[in-house]
């Protein structure tokens, strides 16, 4: 069965958007339908919040062509082996955010789709937590020390570290050394820090640094 046939009636919402009336005949897709339903209604939200909030900034180019029918194929993909609701949302924050125009930095849509269905429910759920400790104005010039227990509610401190280095393997976090935070004087510190294709899947996960607030989007908790 077409797994997109639960999305078809969201995804015909953005016709006022730019998405031409009748394209999505023929669009298709194997992958786990239930998973795809499941899909389907954080997209509804999603795409709500698009239409409320960017309809300025969407990019009706994209909208026309090939690869926005390609992402929506990447999205339920990554759907498919998702083990969480907050995993499924987070597919669907990024296919709607996948819909506005990027000029700084320049976003690689199929790139970071692929990069987060790769990413575990775990290392999400890290990678999302490691933001709270950021800087909300400039997070991405934050770091966490190697050095410093790093600890997330429900996970053991080996759970966090294991999910860490499997971020790094990923190619979101990287290890640089920093300034010793004790003295000038003393050897650099290790930090974990962000790379660019972690400001990637950021940016169209609307995340943003936290230091105390419960909620990480713009709508809803994570």
């Amino acid at each position: 069965m077409n797994a997109l046939e639960p999305l078809l009636p969201v995804l015909q919402t953005l016709e006022p958007l730019g998405l031409p009336a009748g394209s999505l005949q023929g669009w298709y897709a194997y992958a786990n339908q239930k998973q795809a339903a499941r899909l389907a209604q954080h997209l509804k939200e999603e795409f709500g919040v698009i239409l409320r909030t960017f309809p300025a900034q969407v990019d009706h180019a994209y909208l026309r062509s090939d690869a926005f029918e390609a992402n929506v194929v990447q999205a339920v993909r990554a759907a498919e082996v998702a083990e969480s609701e907050d995993k499924l949302r987070f597919i669907a924050r990024a296919l709607a955010s996948c819909t506005l125009s990027y000029v700084t930095p320049t976003i690689d849509r199929f790139q970071t789709l692929r990069l987060i269905e790769a990413v575990s429910d775990r290392e999400l759920r890290v990678f999302v937590e490691y933001f709270r400790g950021l800087d909300p104005i400039d997070p991405f010039s934050g770091f966490l020390l190697v050095s410093t227990p790093f600890t997330v509610t429900g996970l053991s401190r080996q759970e966090a570290s294991a999910a860490l280095l499997g971020l790094e393997q990923l190619g979101l976090l990287a290890k640089e050394q920093v300034p010793s935070q004790d003295d000038w004087a003393h050897p650099p510190d290790l930090a974990w820090t962000l790379t660019a294709l972690a400001r990637q899947v950021a940016v169209l996960g609307r995340l943003t640094g936290h230091e105390d607030g419960p909620d990480l989007y713009e709508s809803g908790p994570f």
